[in-house]
């Protein structure tokens, strides 16, 4: 199964999360890792569209992966979604490029985890939070497969960080979150 991340991280030299994420999934064969910021800048009149549809039509599993931003995806990430992801490709009546592919997010968050519910900080589940990325996946015909977190990032040693990189390994290699 051919998987593409694709990885948005404005600022990806302080990252140690998704550094890390990213270095474990260049490591796995039959996957492709895209990272927006370091192929396009912060300019998104600088995306390949015809590029990055020609990279996702030839894949079987589509990997977003990101530092939550303001209970959002990182501005490079939603320009990614609306210039690549048009009508007519990737949805109406002749857009069905991304239909039948299995869709996943990896999500960084600087507060744990429990933060994101009824009861924490932010009153609302990430599962909530992430419904527009996953109306997003299911309008283009894609299979929203999962959620893979790493909470409480500020607070992660390096052997958190090993564990949750090896996680994201067995995720990526077909094993369920």
């Amino acid at each position: 199964m051919k998987t593409v991340v694709i990885m948005s991280h404005p600022y990806y030299k302080n990252s140690r999360i998704n550094k890390a994420l990213f270095e474990a999934a260049k490591s796995i064969d039959n996957i492709e890792t895209r990272h927006l910021e370091e192929l396009y800048g912060h300019d998104t009149s600088k995306i390949d569209v015809v590029a990055e549809q020609k990279i996702l039509q030839s894949t079987d599993r589509i990997v977003f992966q990101f530092p939550m931003f303001w209970l959002n995806v990182p501005a490079m990430l939603k320009a990614y979604m609306d210039e690549v992801f048009t009508y007519g490709w990737a949805y109406g009546s002749t857009g069905d490029k991304l239909k039948n592919k299995d869709f996943y997010v990896a999500v960084s968050l600087g507060s744990s985890e429990s933060e994101y519910s009824k009861e924490g900080k932010i009153k609302f589940s990430l599962d909530e939070i992430l419904i527009p990325i996953k109306i997003t996946a299911g309008y283009c015909g894609m299979n929203f497969k999962g959620i893979f977190v790493s909470g409480g990032v500020y607070r992660m040693n390096d052997d958190d960080i090993a564990n949750c990189s090896q996680r994201y390994i067995e995720l990526l290699k077909g094993k369920q979150i």
